[in-house]
């Protein structure tokens, strides 16, 4: 064999000659091993099992590494002409992989161990915890190994089963203090979830599960059987998607981090392979996770609410209760508050949870009454995502009194805010912000004008079943955006644009001054060429979440690149201002709505000048957070204002270190007497010495390898390594020096919290208009005309939502005090309800401010919009389908007499839920007492029952009969006619509801269509006789009585032609 072709392996013995050892016993085949696979993304982690290998004849021998046969001084070669002898010891330590365990010898497995061992100790040699992490993974190896122990294994003293490593032990620790989060637990470059919370992570991620221990407190046998804990890990860049997931699930979840960096311990500390310390970092749930995505690897949508709700509930005297209620959205700060008489019925409180989507709920033991927790317990069920209920023990509210008055003491103006409010508003405000410390959100209860009271009334208040039955933010069927009124209205360019819009489209206007100025403004927009607000929109298309970068500033968890990228964009925008000048910006603006938006937009640009903060960031090193320059060089020195005492301090020592790295490279440059000779940098290994291998007895022999090629090996001096150890840890002070100055920086920012909302609050509101403006453009929009009477007349209109998913045929409205009550009748499925939602979504959309889908229309201001449709139960309330209706109605009949100004009432199928003569009964009596004592009110009345559209006759001056276009083909005898429907509204009442054609469409069998049909024209010749025997009995009687009273009968004879009308009809 040639010396090129064979290393030796000399180096492996202490002596050439030292005789082989025989061969360990063979082992008892064992079963199937469970081997866990972790890779490097949890999302491909695998477990499988491997069988034991099967024996083979001859081992073959390992091949070396070119890098160890480079590293060989020629001594060590093994010759040609080497002894047999040599060769077999040669034979004897080669390792084949295919060999049983068995076949393996001591010196086998101490020849792996140290392979292993030094790939352990290179592969963790870049992490922040080396040997703390190379330790866990080793004596994790060691004891899932499946290979039989030797006799020299047996001498060492036996681990005791319960004795955990110091790891484990630290992770105890922090569990007991963390039981209600599940804890990810950084350990070097993953995050790992030990014991109970590995099994939840477990199932939810569909990740590897490593056994061990599962329970901290009470061990179990199983648990016995193991001396380390169970446990499942993900990559760290994958940190937040994964977190997200478990949020989702409704779970609180802690993040550990390692709050000791390697250098500075390995310096400070006595001890360097002692345990890295970790702490709780950051605590999330699903309200409160408002971390920043710029790649957009998340999957929490920005556009949701996701806001937290504290309820007090106060009982009355009269059977109704107070509830105080107070909610925070933490992804934009918003605090809505509000208190409110709610009577068994409990709508107003689920009016509210509507439209705030709490996903967490607080309140105190015990004080929510049975009605209300059945209301929340819907509202959960309804729900999409999880919703957690959060209960606090009952304490004297005195307490939170002094505990909000403490809180905001610094501030005047909030103090008087809050203290001019209930003891139950303070107590709600005190649960919120003690529940959001843990998180370090509770900073915006700081702030007065983030305080909103949601009764506001310059706006109508849209209910819970308003919301509902009108599509107003996802439709009726798959419980989406898609073919919502939200969805139609919705062209905005920013996130915090859509929140504002969902807002607007939620609480219409009902001043008629608000609403002409939100019309102008679109009108404005829509119809004339603006350069600055053309410019304007186009920047905005590309604008980031600011209103969440502004809340992360606020609550100190901004990251550099965020709160560049925050900046960078208001700078945008100022040059845009300074470009165009205040004169030009506001110059041919005819909206005054829009002009005052710009005004303001312009002055808070102007004073709040972020220029200079722009200025003071380097942006080269700002956006690429891939290197540790993203922290050391972020900040421009020469022109940051804040103090920087302690950078200038590490600087000068770092400059220092690196100096005498210069000097000691002078010196070993005259060792091998190569002035050019520079350090190099290997593998992240920096100040290396490259030396050829033909010169490496000019190497001094203090000096350590630290890697090597065929070519050249690298060495580091004893010195480099003392100066390089000290650089490492004066890296470490600059990179906490930065983070300090970067805190300070944040703080200085924030003071401008006020402003910059301000900015955003107009850019938001322009954004809003943009969207209006897109929405009215489409085709056959017009403006809606308002006048202060209660009247609805729309030409040829259309309902907005179905006509953007099929076509739609247009029908007038006409309704005024001369109809204020609309009958409405028709076949079934012929488009009874989609007029009616039409009505509605017509008048919502004009007091929000966007054109309507009509010809022409002319509206009053409607201060509230209520709705009865539908046939539901509820057996989670223990409500028949009948009770539901009846208690909806009821809800409906308050609000009109509680509310002043006009209502816009819409009731389908009153009655439906019960038998015929009591729907009849009860329809009629909610007819009349609509048409004859409510005042104020427009009234649209779906019914299929005849018999309540006889009140036209009686209230000729309120009430009117429409039914919806048909046309009716006869058929064969005894056939059931066939029915073509218009969809257009007609003058009159419909003769028949055609059921038996929905039948036919649904593709019931035509037999018992057939035999149904039959029964009904029986069912109808017994009716129409028994209303003729009826009729004339009634005529027979009245005759009667004009007969015996002789000429004073004016009352009778009237009756009389009322009978004789009712014949004709």
């Amino acid at each position: 064999m040639s010396r090129s072709s064979q290393p030796s392996i000399s180096r492996f013995f202490k002596s050439s000659s030292s005789p082989a050892k025989p061969p360990a016993p063979p082992v008892p085949k064992k079963q199937s091993v469970e081997v866990i696979d972790l890779g490097d993304d949890s999302d491909s982690e695998v477990s499988y099992t491997i069988s034991p290998p099967q024996p083979t004849p001859d081992p073959v021998p390992e091949p070396v590494k070119e890098e160890q046969v480079a590293s060989k001084s020629p001594s060590d070669s093994v010759e040609p002409t080497e002894s047999r002898p040599h060769q077999e010891k040669a034979q004897r330590f080669a390792f084949d992989k295919n060999a049983p365990p068995g076949q393996i010898t001591q010196e086998q497995q101490q020849l792996r161990a140290q392979y292993k061992r030094k790939l352990t100790l290179t592969t963790f040699s870049n992490r922040d915890s080396p040997t703390e992490d190379a330790a866990s993974d080793e004596e994790e190896d060691n004891e899932e190994s499946v290979l039989p122990a030797t006799k020299k294994a047996k001498k060492a003293p036996a681990k005791s089963k319960s004795k955990l490593t110091p790891l484990d032990e630290q992770v105890v620790q922090l569990k007991l203090l963390h039981l209600d989060k599940i804890l990810a637990i950084q350990v070097g470059y993953k995050y790992k979830f030990y014991c109970e919370d590995a099994v939840k992570v477990h199932k939810i991620l569909n990740i590897a599960l490593v056994p061990g221990k599962l329970n901290i407190i009470n061990e179990t046998p199983a648990d016995k059987m193991y001396n380390k804990l169970a446990y499942c890990s993900i990559p760290e860049p994958r940190l937040h998607i994964h977190l997200q997931r478990l949020l989702d699930k409704g779970m609180k979840v802690g993040v550990v981090g390692q709050v000791e960096q390697s250098a500075i311990k390995s310096m400070e500390a006595g001890n360097k392979s002692a345990l890295f310390k970790r702490q709780i970092t950051d605590v999330f749930t699903k309200a409160t996770y408002i971390e920043y995505d710029d790649k957009g690897h998340g999957v929490k949508d920005d556009r949701s609410l996701d806001s937290l709700v504290a309820i007090i509930e106060t009982p009355n005297k009269d059977s109704t209760v107070t509830i105080s209620l107070v909610s925070i959205q933490p992804l934009t700060g918003e605090i809505v508050y509000d208190e409110f008489k709610d009577d068994h019925l409990r709508i107003e409180l689920e009016t509210r949870l509507l439209h705030l989507e709490p996903i967490e709920i607080l309140h105190f033991d015990k004080n929510l009454s049975q009605l209300t927790n059945k209301i929340i317990d819907n509202f959960i069920r309804l729900h999409t995502t999880e919703i957690r209920i959060l209960p606090y023990p009952s304490i004297k509210r005195t307490y939170y009194e002094t505990f909000m008055n403490d809180f905001v003491s610094a501030n005047d103006s909030l103090f008087d805010f809050i203290s001019s409010k209930s003891l139950e508003f303070q107590a709600c405000c005190s649960l919120l912000i003690e529940y959001l410390t843990e998180f370090q959100l509770e900073s915006a209860f700081k702030v007065v004008t983030n305080y909103v009271n949601f009764s506001d009334i310059h706006h109508m208040i849209l209910n819970a079943n308003t919301l509902q039955n009108l599509d107003v933010f996802q439709n009726s069927t798959t419980f989406e955006e898609y073919g919502s009124l939200l969805w139609l209205l919705n062209h905005t360019r920013t996130k915090f644009g859509f929140r504002l819009l969902r807002k607007w489209i939620s609480r219409p206007l009902v001043h008629r001054e608000s609403i002409e100025k939100r019309l102008d403004a679109v009108e404005n927009i829509q119809n004339e060429f603006h350069h600055f607000l053309e410019a304007l929109a186009d920047l905005l298309k590309s604008c980031p979440d600011l209103e969440k970068m502004l809340s992360r500033i606020h609550y100190g968890k901004v990251k550099r690149k965020e709160l560049y990228l925050f900046l960078s964009k208001l700078d945008d925008i100022s040059r845009l201002v300074v470009k165009f000048g205040k004169f030009d910006i506001v110059t041919h603006v005819r909206s005054p709505l829009l002009k005052e938006l710009l005004e303001r937009l312009v002055h808070i640009v102007l004073d709040t000048n972020v220029s200079q903060y722009v200025e003071m960031i380097n942006s080269q090193y700002a956006m690429d957070d891939r290197t540790d320059d993203y922290v050391l060089k972020y900040f421009n020195l020469n022109k940051l204002t804040v103090n920087q005492d302690e950078i200038i301090t590490e600087d000068e020592a770092i400059a220092e270190i690196k100096s005498q790295l210069d000097e000691e490279l002078s010196r070993i440059r005259n060792i091998f007497k190569r002035p050019s000779m520079e350090y190099v940098e290997k593998n992240r290994e920096p100040y290396l010495i490259e030396v050829r291998n033909q010169v490496l007895k000019l190497v001094p022999k203090d000096w350590v390898k630290i890697s090597s090629t065929k070519l050249v090996s690298r060495f580091r001096s004893p010195q480099i390594i003392a100066l390089y150890t000290q650089l490492k840890y004066h890296n470490e002070l600059y990179l906490n020096a930065c983070q300090t100055i970067f805190t300070k920086f944040i703080k200085h920012i924030d003071e401008h919290y006020t402003s910059f909302a301000d900015l955003i609050k107009c850019l938001s509101q322009y954004d809003c208009l943009l969207s209006l403006s897109a929405a009215s453009a489409a085709a056959n929009m017009t403006r809606p005309k308002f006048v202060d009477s209660k009247i609805i007349r729309v030409h040829n209109g259309r309902n907005p939502t179905i006509e953007q998913l099929r076509n739609y045929v247009p029908n007038d409205i006409n309704m005024d005090e001369r109809c204020k009550c609309m009958v409405i009748t028709g076949p079934n499925m012929g488009g009874k309800s989609s007029y009616v939602k039409q009505v509605a979504l017509i008048v919502i959309m004009a007091q929000v401010g966007c054109f309507v889908p009509a010809e022409s229309a002319t509206l009053g201001i409607f201060n509230q919009l209520l709705t009865r449709m539908g046939a539901q139960d509820d057996l989670i309330k223990g409500e028949s389908t009948f009770y539901t209706e009846m208690t909806q109605m009821l809800n409906v009949l308050q609000s009109i007499k509680a509310q002043r100004g006009n209502s816009l009432v819409i009731l389908d199928e009153i009655g439906r839920g019960t038998g015929t003569v009591d729907g009849i009964s009860i329809a009629g009596s909610i007819l009349e007492h609509l048409a004859s004592e409510v005042e104020g009110c427009l009234t649209l009345f779906i019914t299929h029952f005849p018999s309540v559209c006889k009140l036209e006759k009686r209230y000729p001056e309120a009430i009117q009969n429409y039914h919806m276009g048909y046309i009716e083909e006869k058929s064969h005898e005894g056939d059931w006619p066939k029915v073509t429907f218009l969809y257009n509204l007609v003058k009159g009442i419909a003769s028949n509801s055609y059921g038996l054609n929905v039948a036919k469409l649904a593709f019931i069998d035509e037999k018992i269509i057939q035999k149904a049909f039959e029964v009904s024209k029986e069912r109808q010749r017994y009716v129409d006789k028994s209303h003729k025997v009826a009729y004339a009995m009634d005529v027979a009687k009245v005759m009667n009585k004009v007969i015996k009273q002789g000429d004073d009968n004016s009352k009778n004879v009237q009756k009389l032609i009322e009978l004789y009308d009712e014949l004709d009809t």
